[in-house]
């Protein structure tokens, strides 16, 4: 019964999700970049949060779940495990790949970055990193199906290393931008892979709990108690991914702020800026101390709780990067010199960014319920070719 009501219900919140979403993604189709909020001076916004933040998951999912199999944690031995997983890959990094396309002036050369790249673009190499990903994930779980395959264990091992240089190399992204003092750290490929591990384990914390245990769709075990060692155990990967973050955040912050004649405009926009809230109650609050009580509770439903707050609210670990790096003028007066409404460097996402976000949550939750159901019949498939 209860498992009913989850279900209709996830199918109602996709409804509505996908409803408001058409609205904005018809917005988006007419009137172009017209309504966004984004313009000259920071071209970046809301859908390049996302973007980061879905590849995150994809990747901190995919890690976890290949290493706990590897390593034969117990609730992750079984090869479905390791299946939810990459279909919980592909689920957030599509997303994330259809909101760079929407952000893009020209959507029509997108496949430019594989026809014609240029490997010393950070872009370029990120770009083709991600489409080796999803090879990868894409063998790895084709092959899964025959877990005495002598290849499955090479493979996982070749996309756990893929999978720590994907967030890595979105923290590079920005961290090589020398003209951007607030991008141009070395702790910051750290930083995003710390993100992602969290977030990713959060999303795969909050889908194992949902699937529970008994299912045949989700990790092949009926046993309560493997069940349970697997939210356990996840749910120690995220509480130390969720601690280690933040302590490798006040380094970055700390540092920056210590020397009393050091200014730093986009570290003050974070904190005390219009964005404010963005960090204190998005971030901090709803992010870090309220998820970390919850894990600290001997409750699963508090642990899920905690990791539905952790999956949604860690996107703010984009936007604080993302939007103040790009609203602290380069060259003092820039702004003053040409008036025009592109021409400013305060960012906020307005109302048709956000539809489209929640379209893109709606695409997300349609590609892992149709991932799961292939998985539910070529796992049926393979037990059949085994009993024959």
């Amino acid at each position: 019964m209860q498992r009913r009501y989850i279900a209709a219900s996830l199918w109602v919140l996709w409804f509505l999700l996908l409803m408001l979403g058409v609205v904005g993604l018809y917005d988006r189709i007419v009137n172009g970049h017209l309504p966004a909020g984004y313009g000259s001076y920071v071209p970046w916004g809301l859908w390049i949060a996302i973007y980061f933040h879905g590849v995150g998951i994809a990747g901190g999912a995919f890690g976890i779940a290949a290493l706990g199999y590897l390593l034969r944690i117990r609730g992750f031995r079984h090869p479905a495990a390791l299946r939810v997983a990459v279909v919980l890959a592909f689920a957030a990094i599509a997303p994330a790949f259809l909101a760079v396309w929407l952000d893009l002036g020209h959507m029509e050369r997108a496949t430019r970055v594989f026809s014609s790249p240029m490997f010393t673009s950070m872009m370029a190499f990120n770009s083709w990193m991600y489409a080796a990903f999803l090879i990868l994930a894409a063998v790895c779980w084709w092959i899964s199906y025959s877990p005495n395959s002598t290849w499955l264990k090479p493979l996982l091992c070749l996309g756990m290393l893929v999978t720590v240089m994907i967030p890595s190399q979105s923290g590079a992204f920005f961290g090589v931008v020398d003209a951007k003092a607030y991008w141009h750290s070395a702790l910051l490929p750290i930083m995003f892979l710390m993100s992602a591990l969290t977030a990713g384990g959060a999303m795969l914390l909050l889908i194992r709990g949902i699937i529970g245990c008994g299912s045949p769709a989700g990790v092949g075990d009926n046993d309560p108690a493997v069940f349970t060692a697997a939210l356990s155990t996840l749910r120690r990967v995220v509480f130390t991914g969720l601690v280690a973050y933040f302590v490798l955040e006040f380094a970055e912050f700390s540092v920056a702020l210590w020397n009393p004649q050091t200014h730093a405009p986009a570290i003050d926009l974070v904190l005390w800026g219009p964005y404010w809230w963005v960090f204190w109650i998005i971030h901090l609050g709803l992010g870090g101390v309220l998820p970390a009580a919850l894990l600290l509770v001997r409750n699963r439903n508090a642990w899920l709780l905690a990791s539905m707050l952790i999956a949604v609210t860690f996107i703010s670990t984009r936007l604080n990067v993302l939007v103040p790096g790009q609203a602290v003028s380069e060259i003092r007066g820039l702004q003053e010199a040409f008036t025009h409404p592109r021409l400013n460097y305060t960012y906020h996402a307005t109302t048709m960014e956000y539809l489209v976000g929640l379209f893109l949550l709606a695409v997300g939750m349609s590609i892992y319920f149709v991932g799961r159901k292939v998985s539910k019949l070529c796992a049926a498939r393979a037990a059949r070719k085994v009993s024959v």
